[in-house]
């Protein structure tokens, strides 16, 4: 009768176990991009096209609360950081998403690694927050602002930069429709300390539930002693996407 109950028991926790696992939700997705330059000027490769896979995991803990989780991969060549060549770099992003209201607030934690980490020491580390409020479903603004939990990167000069980042956004959802289909519009304007500034206009159209073609201005000013006069932190960029969600 022991055994038995025991039976029970252990049944009991793996069907707990596996109904926890059913509630998380997976998005996936992959973007060709013309140029290798994401939404915030980051020049991966700006000589070549390329591609980048997105998978972003959700799980619902209640009706206010989420935890999500955001991963980026891209695939790219950089012989620029000194001793070692860089392939693969790995953007990821972990908080809780809690919902008051119309107003959604995001505390997470950011990690970019790569294949390679040269003494130049490009992997970092962020804690930051975002704030995004919603005036109807389709129309919203957001502030997120983040800072390196190493303090940034220190050039020979001794000169500080990237340690602290903001990133304001307006979006707007269903923007306007072509052949019935909706085009999504998103305006920010992002600031990495003493390095640049980034003017990012973008329009998303969904040409199929699972096909998007994207299309992007990037406006990049140098910041401070280091960016305002670097010609790569000064460049614009125009950049076609296309993606397939799966």
């Amino acid at each position: 009768m022991k055994n038995f109950f025991l039976s029970v028991f252990f049944l009991f926790q793996i069907n707990v176990v596996l109904a926890d696992i059913e509630k998380i939700k997976f998005n996936g997705k992959i973007r060709y991009f013309s140029t290798l330059v994401n939404d915030y000027g980051v020049n991966y490769d700006d000589t070549r096209p390329g591609p980048v896979l997105d998978l972003h995991f959700t799980y619902p803990i209640n009706e206010k609360l989420t935890v999500k989780s955001f991963n980026y991969i891209i695939n790219y060549n950089d012989a620029t950081s000194g001793d070692e060549t860089v392939n693969t770099h790995f953007n990821q992003k972990l908080g809780l998403v809690y919902k008051l209201g119309r107003t959604i607030f995001f505390p997470y934690g950011k990690m970019e690694h790569h294949d390679e980490n040269p003494k130049k020491q490009i992997d970092n580390s962020h804690l930051g927050l975002v704030v995004e409020q919603y005036f109807t479903k389709d129309l919203s603004i957001s502030f997120d602002y983040r800072e390196e939990l190493s303090d940034g990167v220190v050039t020979r000069s001794g000169i500080r930069h990237s340690e602290k980042f903001l990133d304001l956004q307006f979006n707007k959802k269903n923007f306007v429709k072509i052949n019935d289909r909706p085009v999504h519009l998103k305006i920010g304007y992002a600031e990495s300390v003493n390095l640049r500034g980034i003017k990012t206009i973008k329009f998303v159209n969904e040409i199929t539930d699972k096909i998007e073609l994207n299309l992007k201005y990037i406006d990049n000013m140098g910041k401070g002693p280091i960016g305002s006069n670097n010609l790569s932190q000064n460049r614009d960029y125009l950049i076609a996407e296309i993606g397939y969600k799966f």
